[in-house]
């Protein structure tokens, strides 16, 4: 009821009972407060006299007695103030007959029960004798869960604590546990305690920590009853675990790795603390690990190449324990490149790509088909390398073109007989020197036709015809068999031209020219 409330009721109780109500005093029958609250106690009071000046009342707020004695507590006076809490004051105005008291942070030990007495002089003075009943009650403290400081997956069993404090012992606390249903199958007991000072109550929770209750949100909230109250708290579990589940994920641009492309690499696992990598690469036809330089999760190839290939996994490991993960292939794909042949008793073209470069086969000398028996290819396939080898039944010189093709792109190389271009121009110019050397010769002859005929040496008619022997000489081979280009070849060892007179004029007067030429 407010301070107007109460004055009105007790001016309209005054003119019905008359006198009866000339000294009295009207307050509240009881509070019930929380301590450290701020309570206010309703009061009015009335007397026969005429209005006053309200500083010649003297307005007291007794404790524990109406009147004052040594069992009374004075709480309040307002002609001695200096005396007073400052935590307690009068709100209500004595003009207006109102003696309403406020009392901020009420302690426990300000519970008991209250009266108002106003003084008017001269023996003018009046005490209620109904008090107003303050019932404080101890607030119990905020919950408070305790962890053991570090908290392991194990199969051994940990406790978790909640508790709370400065229990009032005139109601009742109990403490309650939220997200925990799936940690234990049992209920948590309460249990109170004296701790010298003032009631405790705990609640202890047990369970076996597990990777899946890392993270969870675990509450505690206590409730006191019959005067309603409840406070909270919540704490996040930490359960410290190995690594587990470690895999490797490839995070690429697209679905095929190219070379230049941007591809990273991540290692995804569960663990706590944090867990290090180690990285591993093994090349994928190599009985061979290489342990790669950086403890990152990730790996980044801004533009990846061949050389990059391989199969990866990684290692998570804290200091409880290391989780691997299986292996990831990466298969580089690039254009044929590195496209070779080597020749020995049979052609070999070795081609490096990913995916495997088909190799096609071509033959400058169109006589030779390659379906042809003489002819047999063979082909394998090493990862990206793709062999393919020719072998010919013949020994004609020729040029081989070797063609390596994937989807990417293709690549052309060729390779000729080392003496094939020497020989063919060693026979170009023996030809045209065999040619010049006959027409040298036949100048020659013409010239020393003419020089006799002006020298006065005159043939006679029967004089016996021009001799001319030529005389083939075995064929000699200008290079080795390898480079014999097939054509036929001549050669001239030497030619003898004679001539010879009618009658005993000597042999040594005819004339022999010698050569030597090649055709």
């Amino acid at each position: 009821m407010s301070t107007s409330h109460c004055t009105l009721a007790l001016i309209a109780l005054c003119l019905i009972q008359g006198s009866i109500c000339q000294w009295s005093v009207w307050v509240d029958r009881s509070i019930s407060v929380w301590e450290g609250e701020t309570v206010v106690l309703n009061c009015s009071f009335q007397y026969p006299d005429p209005v006053r000046d309200p500083s010649t009342v003297t307005a007291r707020w007794l404790k524990n007695s109406p009147f004052p004695s040594n069992q009374a507590a004075e709480i309040y006076n307002n002609k001695n103030l200096e005396r007073v809490s400052s935590e307690v004051q009068l709100i209500g105005d004595l003009n207006e007959r109102n003696c309403t008291l406020q009392i901020d942070n009420i302690h426990k030990a300000d519970t008991g029960t209250y009266y108002f007495r106003f003084e008017l002089g001269q023996g003018n003075n009046w005490s209620g004798e109904d008090g107003i009943s303050i019932y404080v009650y101890a607030r119990p403290t905020k919950p408070y869960i305790s962890v053991p400081t570090e908290v392991i997956e194990s199969d051994e069993i940990v406790t978790l604590t909640c508790s709370t404090g400065n229990i009032d012992q005139r109601g009742k606390a109990t403490l309650s546990w939220e997200g925990v249903e799936d940690l234990t199958d049992s209920t948590p007991k309460n249990e109170e305690q004296w701790a010298g000072y003032s009631w405790s109550l705990k609640s202890n929770l047990d369970f076996i920590p597990s990777h899946q209750h890392h993270n969870q949100l675990i509450k505690c909230t206590v409730n006191y009853t019959p005067y309603p109250y409840s406070d909270e708290t919540y704490i996040t579990l930490q359960i410290r675990y190995a690594p587990r589940n470690t895999m490797l994920v490839v995070n690429a641009t697209q679905e095929e790795v190219k070379e230049g492309d941007c591809v990273t690499l991540v290692c995804v696992g569960n663990s706590f603390p944090e867990a290090n990598y180690t990285w591993y690469k093994k090349e994928q036809f190599m009985n061979k690990t290489e342990t790669l330089n950086t403890a990152s999760g990730n790996i980044l190839f801004k533009k990846i190449s061949r050389k990059n290939s391989g199969l990866y996994n990684c290692m998570a490991s804290n200091y409880l324990g290391h989780s691997l993960s299986s292996e990831v292939e990466i298969d580089v794909q690039y254009k044929p490149d590195k496209v070779t042949i080597s020749q020995e008793l049979l052609y070999k073209c070795i081609a490096e790509a990913s995916p495997p470069a088909v190799i096609t086969w071509k033959i400058s000398d169109d006589s030779i088909n390659l379906t042809d028996p003489r002819v047999s290819i063979k082909s394998e396939f090493n990862g990206s390398h793709t062999v393919s080898t020719l072998k010919l039944e013949t020994t004609a010189s020729f040029c081989v073109s070797c063609l390596a093709q994937n989807k990417h792109g293709v690549s052309v190389t060729e390779r000729c007989p080392p003496g094939s271009y020497t020989k063919m121009l060693l026979l170009v110019v023996g030809v045209i020197a065999s040619g010049a050397v006959v027409i040298i010769i036949f100048i020659i002859v013409a010239w020393k036709r003419k020089k006799e005929v002006i020298e006065g040496q005159e043939l006679e008619s029967d004089s016996q015809p021009v001799i001319y022997t030529e005389v083939q000489t075995p064929k000699k081979t200008l290079g080795t068999q390898s480079e014999t280009s097939g054509r036929r070849e001549k050669e001239f060892a030497y030619a003898n031209l004679q001539h010879e007179s009618n009658g005993n004029q000597a042999k040594g007067q005819s004339n022999r020219v010698e050569f030597l030429g090649a055709v």
